[in-house]
């Protein structure tokens, strides 16, 4: 039942409905009653429901702004973390435990989704530390924060829809250069490769509209032959004469073929 459906039974100037046994079951379960009587949050409601957060200040801990940090790579919160720490936690960490005391712990790969994040080692510890009961932290902690910082990064992925590669070190920054060709984005990822975000045929088009002669090439490594379409003409079908029907049925009859005459008049 609806606090507001609760509010009305618990008016002294009313009568107990039939329900009542249930309805104050519930309500002390809610802590709208205790021993037969109104709670601070059961005459907040009948005052006014829109009116409660400070009985239920009352009733509920405080948030928890710092957490206690272990040697064994794990974070406790002693009740309620506030919600600054619980992303910051859980950006870092892996949520282990509910209840009373909320537990996260700290592996490689929740360290590491914190950098593909965006976070930073020393900036990470050091929200972590603001963060601590005792304002340091466990040297393992940081023993993996770091490590983990020195390896990320070390390989990247980037985007690509094609490739321009050329042994002629100069043709490949005269491209990069061309102002004719900057629709293409060609970025340099090594001294012989560019890296261009159109996919192969519009980056063909766009380099020999520019004045170069590019091949295609496979991804096996050899050169792809372009086929052109090829336009034929059509055929011009022969005209068929009218008489051409009459003919064929003198035919399949076994029939001499009809004369002129016979075929301009129609007559058998």
């Amino acid at each position: 039942m609806p606090l507001t459906g609760i509010a009305p039974s618990l008016s002294p100037a009313s009568r107990w409905p039939v329900n009542a046994p249930p309805t104050l079951h519930e309500a002390a379960c809610l802590g709208l009653v205790a021993h037969g009587t109104l709670t601070p949050l059961g005459r907040a409601l009948l005052a006014d429901p829109r009116s409660l957060d400070e009985p239920l200040g009352d009733l509920l801990p405080p948030l928890l702004e710092q957490a206690h940090f272990q040697a064994d790579l794990t974070a406790v919160v002693p009740g309620r973390p506030t919600a600054a720490l619980q992303a910051l936690l859980t950006a870092a960490a892996d949520r282990e435990s509910e209840g009373h005391a909320v537990t996260w712990r700290f592996t490689p790969r929740s360290v590491r989704r914190a950098l593909d994040a965006g976070h930073r080692a020393e900036t990470l510890l050091d929200d972590l530390a603001r963060a601590s009961t005792t304002g340091t932290l466990p040297q393992p902690l940081g023993y993996l924060v770091r490590n983990a910082a020195r390896s990320h990064g070390r390989m990247r992925v980037l985007s690509a829809a094609c490739c321009i590669r050329s042994d002629d070190e100069a043709l490949v920054d005269e491209l990069a250069a061309h102002r004719d060709l900057r629709d293409l984005g060609l970025r340099g990822i090594a001294p012989t490769v560019l890296v261009s975000s159109r996919p192969p045929a519009a980056t063909l088009d766009a380099l020999r509209a520019a004045g170069y002669a590019p091949a295609l090439e496979s991804d096996t490594g050899t050169t792809t032959v372009e086929r052109l379409p090829a336009h034929r003409t059509k055929a011009t079908a022969p005209p068929r004469s009218s008489h051409a029907p009459l003919a064929l049925a003198h035919r399949l009859l076994g029939l001499p073929a009809p004369s002129q005459e016979a075929s301009t008049t129609g007559a058998p």
